[in-house]
């Protein structure tokens, strides 16, 4: 499967790998090696043809595929395609422990992925388009070296070996997509605060199933027996079923669904998923010229529609001082993911002066001419409003306004440099205040 510059509605790997539910949304591990799935989702009829002789990957493995590619990115996108990490961070990006178990675990994961392939065809079911009707085959790694720990306690497997680095070589494919910045279509904040495996499995599916071309379905109506093939599902029904209806829960708790509708039974029983945010046409406009695919650029216009445009002015102003990055489309991605790394800040931050010019700026320092806050109380106001989405409450405002020097060095530090969620779990701890 292969991106071509300047093509329409080109096919992005990662869609497809959750649309074609490779990696199984099921808690207990698939006992399939080889395995056909054929379904229908948004009016597109979809036949998985898949294969991998460690087993089919499930739950975590999602999550240590997208620390692995989140890394890759992070490093530059080397052109040999290739990534070398210490376990213990690959451990702590998914929510790991460092305990012998989880290094058992994290091998098991990392084996699985790099042993599936599938074949993936589509046939719309509306009007006939040339990139809705095609077969795709592909994999994702080509090439893992991992050093091996037996240890001297009996343990249930071989574990990687905490003193050595895993070492990965993406596929080409799939190495260019993530070098285009096309894997970051999913809010990392809120899989961070899914928590749960199968609620982050579900919403990786519905994240690409909703997406047709440029344009964000806002409402996905499946039949049941169908998505839980595409989710990857299978086994015993009621048991699938508590997993999903915990996970419809969880995604309307968390405001990215409004709602599930359940109605039918049997075979003809259907889900209606109704979706929260909706894209925004004149936003997706922007990103398109600046290279971004439109289904993210939809996903992104949706779900950070008050960060586009001041993010799109943040690599411009770095592009006017001489930066010239890889790709315009994934930097643009990448900036509207991480406003902080950016240094820009969102439309209602308060106004203050400019910031003057460092010699050696920080990595976490912010880009001069950005509206960026001089006073750190005020950054890291700043700061807790993107990772919050909202303003912190009175309380802890009151908290801030009395934390000493050291104390808001040390807040500023964890907003930058640590996962939202344990961000904001360390900030409460600090202010002694709810946010």
């Amino acid at each position: 499967m292969t991106t071509i510059k300047g093509v329409d509605n080109a096919r992005i790997n990662e869609l497809d790998l959750a649309r074609a539910g490779i990696v199984s949304a099921s808690q207990a591990a698939p006992k399939e090696h080889e395995w056909v799935s054929e379904f229908e989702a948004n009016g597109v009829h979809y036949r998985v043809e898949g294969h991998a002789h460690r087993g089919r990957p499930y739950g975590l493995d999602g999550d240590i595929l997208l620390a692995l590619q989140t890394l890759f990115f992070r490093a530059g996108c080397p052109e040999n395609n290739r990534v070398r990490v210490p376990p213990a961070v690959l451990l702590t990006m998914t929510g790991l422990s460092r305990s012998a178990k989880d290094y058992v675990r994290l091998r098991e994961g990392l084996l699985r992925i790099a042993s599936v392939r599938w074949e993936l065809t589509t046939r719309s079911l509306g009007k006939y388009r040339p990139e809705d009707n095609r077969t795709a085959s592909t994999g994702l790694i080509s090439d893992l070296w991992l050093d091996n720990d037996e240890g001297m306690a009996p343990l249930p497997g071989v574990r990687v070996s905490a003193d050595s680095h895993v070492d990965v070589v993406f596929t080409a494919t799939f190495a260019a997509l993530i070098r285009d910045g096309l894997y970051q279509i999913l809010d990392g904040d809120l899989m961070a605060r899914l928590g749960s495996t199968p609620s982050r499995a579900l919403y990786r599916c519905l994240a690409a199933h909703r997406i047709r071309g440029e344009h964000l379905t806002q409402e996905l109506r499946v039949n049941l027996r169908d998505w839980l093939e595409a989710c990857g599902m299978r086994g015993r029904t009621d048991a699938a079923l508590r997993s999903l209806e915990a996970s419809h829960e969880r995604l309307i708790a968390e405001g990215y669904l409004d709602a599930v509708e359940d109605e039918g039974r049997g075979t003809r029983r259907f889900l209606t998923y109704r979706f929260r945010a909706a894209a925004h046409p004149e936003l997706v406009a922007e990103l398109k010229t600046r290279g971004v695919v439109p289904g993210v650029a939809a996903t992104l216009s949706a779900d950070y529609p008050e960060r586009v445009r001041p993010a799109i002015h943040a690599v411009e102003f770095r592009m006017q001082g001489g930066w010239k990055p890889r790709s315009l489309a994934a930097a643009v991605v990448d900036a509207v993911k991480n406003p902080e790394k950016y240094g820009y800040a969102l439309p209602d931050a308060s106004p203050v002066v400019k910031r003057k010019r460092q010699a050696k700026p920080r990595p976490d320092a912010a880009v001069p001419g950005h509206n960026v806050p001089s006073d750190p109380r005020e950054l890291v106001r700043s700061l807790l409003r993107v990772k919050l989405k909202r303003e912190a409450s009175a309380a802890a405002l009151q908290a801030l306004a009395e934390l000493s020097p050291e104390g808001l060095a040390t807040l500023r530090q964890a907003l930058t440099s640590q996962p939202t969620a344990q961000a904001l779990a360390f900030t409460t701890a600090v202010l002694h205040e709810p946010l």
